[in-house]
Parts: C-alpha cells; sequence; structure tokens
C-alpha cells in the first residue's frame, strides 16, 4: 500500500505543470488575465468536486458545530494565490522553472513545518541527511534553471 501512496502521489504530481499550462492557455486565449483563469479553475474543480460529494453521500457537518482552527480555512486562500502566481508564472518562465522553484519553496516550507510540528504536521527534526538533500534539491533546481 505504502508503494501505492508514492505512486499516486508522482501521479497527482504531474497534474500541476499541466494544470498551470492550462490555465495559461485560458489566459492568453480568452480572458487575459491569470485571477480570472484561476476563477475559472476553481469553478470548474468545484462543481466537479460538488458532485463527488453528492454521488459519495458524504455527510456534510454543520460549521455551527465546527472545531475547526480559524486560521485552517485560509487553505483556501493560499490555494487561490497559488494557482493564480503559477497561471502568471506558467508562460513566462517555463514548466521546468516554475515547477523546479515552486517544490524547492514547498520543501522548504515542509521543512520548518515538520521541524516545529506546525499546523498539525507530526514533529520530524530536521537532521544532517535532510537538509543535505534540500541543498541538493536547491542545487538541481538551479542547474535546471540555469541550464
Amino acid at each position: 500500500m505504502h508503494a501505492f501512496l508514492f505512486i499516486l502521489a508522482l501521479f497527482a504530481g504531474t497534474f500541476l505543470p499541466l494544470q498551470m499550462g492550462l490555465n495559461a492557455m485560458v489566459t492568453l486565449h480568452w480572458s487575459q488575465s491569470a485571477p480570472l483563469s484561476s476563477l475559472i479553475s476553481f469553478a470548474v474543480g468545484t462543481i466537479v468536486l460538488s458532485f463527488f460529494v453528492f454521488a459519495s453521500r458524504i455527510p456534510i457537518p454543520a460549521l455551527a458545530t465546527s472545531t475547526v482552527p480559524w486560521y485552517a480555512w485560509l487553505g483556501g486562500l493560499l490555494g487561490a494565490i497559488g494557482v493564480t502566481t503559477l497561471t502568471y508564472l506558467a508562460p513566462r518562465i517555463g514548466a521546468l522553472a516554475m515547477i523546479s522553484l515552486l517544490i524547492c519553496g514547498q520543501l522548504f516550507a515542509s521543512v520548518v513545518l515538520d521541524h516545529f510540528g506546525i499546523v498539525g504536521y507530526p514533529l520530524r527534526p530536521v537532521t544532517l541527511m535532510r537538509a543535505l538533500g534540500l541543498v541538493m534539491l536547491i542545487c538541481g533546481a538551479y542547474l535546471v534553471n540555469r541550464y
């Protein structure tokens, strides 16, 4: 099962550069606006997820009984900012530069989140090997962007 989850994560990772390229096409050929193209992308995703949730009969809990911290709802805001930014960047810097830099940013944030156990992640301290891996990935991003 563990290998399946890794493969699923790799597979899902292929969607991001494709999604940004498609969003950029909407910007170029229709909206001339990365935020508007991102809104369309989120609207389509909302419609698809709505059908999935209702077809799956997933119960929707009442917000009044929610114990979710207020800041947890900021995930949607971060998603909107991220998708809009990547939609803007995709046609300007290309898929490889965009994704390699995105991954470096994600890895840096992930190391910090894990090290301090922020937003519910389990504590996983930074080790020498993790730091070395992060440095190697940053070097890889540098190389693919420089050459």
